[in-house]
Parts: structure tokens; sequence; C-alpha cells
């Protein structure tokens, strides 16, 4: 059986929504999932094999969700300190994570980026990479411009809806 992207978000809304449960770890095949509501304790020391769903006590609260959540992201997979809600300069477009997952720069190892600072693009341009379960998703640009800045570092772990780049979309309309 393979884990899709629909499985893992639905496994999240579950943990998201469940009272009495803090964190949830589960294995299928060679896939590992561990997930857990902000707050909740590690559970890394445990072998795989040992890996079940731990309760709160029934005196405990829930974990309270933050604040940043996005409405379509479970609590579960954001965090408190979120870049989702980095500034956008005005006219500006931010170019998203689509997914939580792996942020690349490069198409492979030995591959110059896609994108630098500074660089005009055209719309539908492949900006970056984001890895998730050793699945490759392109992030594309929805519009022509120039790229302003980028906010992440190559190989580094974003989240859904984190602000990867931010566009000049003006730029463009300068240089037509």
């Amino acid at each position: 059986m393979n884990l899709q992207h629909a499985d893992v978000r639905r496994i999240l809304e579950l943990l998201d929504t469940a009272e009495h449960l803090d964190s949830l770890d589960l294995r299928i095949g060679d896939v590992v999932l561990q997930a857990r509501k902000p707050g909740a304790a590690p559970t890394s020391a445990l072998p795989v094999e040992a890996l079940a769903p731990t309760t709160a006590p029934a005196t405990a609260a829930p974990a309270p969700v933050p604040a940043v959540t996005p409405p379509s992201a479970p609590a579960a997979s954001v965090t408190v300190s979120s870049p989702a809600l980095a500034e956008v300069p005005d006219r500006m477009i931010a170019i998203r994570a689509p997914m939580p997952g792996t942020f690349y720069r490069t198409p492979a190892p030995t591959q110059p980026p896609f994108v630098e600072e500074g660089q005009q693009i055209e719309a539908s341009a492949t900006l970056c990479l984001i890895e998730v379960m050793k699945m490759f998703n392109s992030v594309a640009a929805p519009a022509a411009g120039r790229v302003h800045s980028i906010l992440v570092e190559h190989g580094q772990a974003v989240e859904h809806e984190q602000i990867l780049m931010i566009v000049d979309p003006t730029e463009a309309e300068a240089a037509a």
C-alpha cells in the first residue's frame, strides 16, 4: 500500500480533530509517519516497532491550536512560529509551499538553481521543487515578473502555505 498526499492530509485532519489524541506514529511498509499536535511530547526515543498512539490524560485539556493555522491545514502540521505570515510588499506575489516537505532550488544536486534573486521569470516557469515522501513536486510561477527574494534555504523543511519566494510582477510589466 502506498500513502498518497491526500491520505497523509486525512490522517493529519483526524489527529487534529481527535480530542484525546496528542500524537500518532504510523508505519505502513517502509513509510513511517509521525505526527504530533503542538506541545505533544516526542516519542523519537522509541523504536518504530514500539510506536503506538499516545493519548492525553483524561484531565488534560487538548493541546491549543495555534492562531496561525490556515483553515485548510490541520494544526498537527503547523508550528507556532509559522513563516507563512511573513510580510509581503504591496503588489508583490508570495509563492507558497503547496504542501509540507523539503524545499529544493535545483533540479538535481549538480544542476544550477531554477531561479536566482533578481532574475526575470515567465509565467508558469518552474521556481523550485518540494519533495514529499520521495515524490518531487514542481512549484510554478503564477505570473511573469522578477524574483524579489528567496526566503528558504536549499534542503530546508517547509510547511504548507509557507512563503518560499516573493515575485514582483510589476517588473515584468516594466520590461514589456
